[in-house]
């Protein structure tokens, strides 16, 4: 049976619970929906992608250790399917005709929320603002109360 999930984390969500100090609101809204949570394909190439960038050394063996121990083990890895392309491919369209652009990459993690009716959760809701505009992509930001 496929687990439906409620909330797809952004990279921010993930990278902020390594932090020396993390955001409390965050750590507090992880625990509360803790089996409620995965991340996306794009998700899991934007964390590996910033650790390979990293310089050899214990920040970044620490932080692969997190990613690959941690992560992968605690959040299920959702896939960019022919669904999410075509709603991403919808709402590309969209914005491009009324004068705007996104990066790809935030597309396609909206895309794959929007497929899978889930709650994109993110610091950065200003980043997917047109997208909402277009689509019914529902944001929420753990860092505020």
């Amino acid at each position: 049976m496929i687990q439906n999930f409620h909330y797809l984390l952004d990279s921010n969500i993930i990278s902020e619970i390594i932090k020396p100090n993390p955001n409390f609101s965050v750590i507090k809204k992880l625990a509360e929906h803790s089996g409620d949570c995965a991340i996306c394909s794009t998700i899991w190439h934007e964390l590996i992608y910033g650790v390979e960038q990293l310089e050899q050394g214990l920040r970044k063996t620490e932080i692969n250790k997190f990613i690959q121990d941690d992560v992968k083990d605690s959040f299920d890895i959702l896939p960019y399917t022919k669904e999410s392309a075509e709603i991403q491919g919808q709402i590309r369209a969209q914005l491009k005709a009324k004068g705007f652009s996104v990066p790809f990459a935030d597309s396609q993690i909206a895309s794959i929320a929007i497929a899978n009716n889930m709650i994109l959760v993110t610091r950065n809701t200003k980043d997917f603002a047109q997208i909402s505009s277009v689509s019914n992509l529902m944001l929420e930001n753990w860092w505020e109360e």
